[in-house]
């Protein structure tokens, strides 16, 4: 019988926290239905012998090491590459789930077919190795619910989602090795191209961030913007190309009008977005304006879609900024 998921974990130089993390698992409501699989990415720590007694105990933990040390997701990629569930998850070795996390988040999936990933909230804690039940959380990483042009605006799928294991095997997607720390992005953005994705109620899992922003999406904080804001660009492009014509005329109606108000209306607007964005899923100003200078680029308008980026300029935005210099480009 197949697992009914199967959880991926990367570990590189995470011997203080590997034993945590797999006890962690074994913990879950529907430990006999998962399929465990660690890729040592060529760590020069110990963990092989934390995890040995493991896999020699249970037959649905799965270790394998690579001689050299690969990027996250290419990782990720060769354990989804060997599993055999229905649906995958990723564990990172620093994080802990509340005890029927997995069997929340499967139920979703197992009874709508249409939806191909959820998610729901975290705690944060900056306690290494602390359990999920432990009470010395203070903050919550809250996620907003799904729409797809939101998704374009910022990242909503957190840490510990999950997703259907043919996304992979029969829609051929899969987690782009070039990207160093923004690649789950990437492919939640293709998988919210063929399917729904759903945020589900409730704070399954608490989320490590060390006090020395030792995580690795804060040690380059610069380069982590860089390469966030070129997917973003890449996937507003297909997203407007994949609209119908009805619903491209609406969006860039709307466009217009938030550019044509007047700059101290705009700093105003600013706010008031800001304050909707988590109950109505509107993307930021500047994903807007973005948004409306590739619409009039497509139209062959590169004046018009200048003039969008031209009044934000001079906002150090790299979303903004690589728009912009691709127009002058043309």
């Amino acid at each position: 019988m197949n697992p009914l998921v199967s959880v991926i974990i990367s570990t590189y130089n995470s011997e203080f926290f590997i034993k945590g993390k797999i006890e962690d698992l074994l913990n879950q409501s529907i430990f006999e239905k998962l399929e465990i699989i660690i890729i040592n990415s060529g760590s020069e720590q110990k963990e092989d012998e934390i995890i040995t007694p493991y896999t020699e105990k249970y037959k649905n933990i799965i270790s394998i090491r690579t001689k050299d040390r690969e990027t996250i997701y290419k990782a990720w990629n060769r354990g989804i590459r060997i599993a055999h569930g229905k649906y995958i998850t990723n564990s990172n070795t620093d994080d802990r789930l509340r005890y029927d996390a997995l069997e929340i988040l499967s139920s979703v999936l197992e009874s709508n077919s249409e939806i191909g990933m959820v998610y729901a909230d975290q705690y944060v804690t900056s306690v290494p190795n602390e359990s999920y039940s432990a009470k010395t959380k203070h903050k919550v990483l809250k996620h907003l619910n799904y729409s797809k042009i939101l998704l374009l605006s910022e990242y909503l799928a957190g840490p510990q989602s999950m997703w259907q294991s043919k996304i992979h095997f029969r829609d051929n997607i899969w987690f782009n090795e070039e990207y160093e720390v923004a690649g789950d992005y990437d492919f939640v953005l293709q998988v919210s191209e063929k399917y729904i994705l759903k945020r589900v109620p409730g704070i399954l899992g608490s989320y490590y961030k060390s006090n020395n922003n030792s995580n690795k999406e804060y040690q380059d904080i610069e380069s982590t913007v860089k390469e966030v804001s070129e997917i973003q660009l890449k996937y507003i492009r297909r997203y407007i190309t994949l609209l119908s014509f009805n619903k491209l005329k609406s969006l860039s109606f709307l466009i217009r009008i938030v550019y044509s108000l007047p700059s101290v209306v705009l700093r105003s607007f600013r706010l008031v977005l800001r304050k909707l964005n988590s109950r109505f899923q509107i993307p930021s100003l500047i994903t807007w304006i973005v948004i409306g200078s590739v619409i009039e680029e497509n139209k062959g308008s590169i004046g018009n879609a200048i003039k969008y980026c031209k009044r934000y300029s001079g906002k150090s935005n790299y979303l903004l900024t690589n728009q912009y210099e691709h127009l002058l480009k043309l």
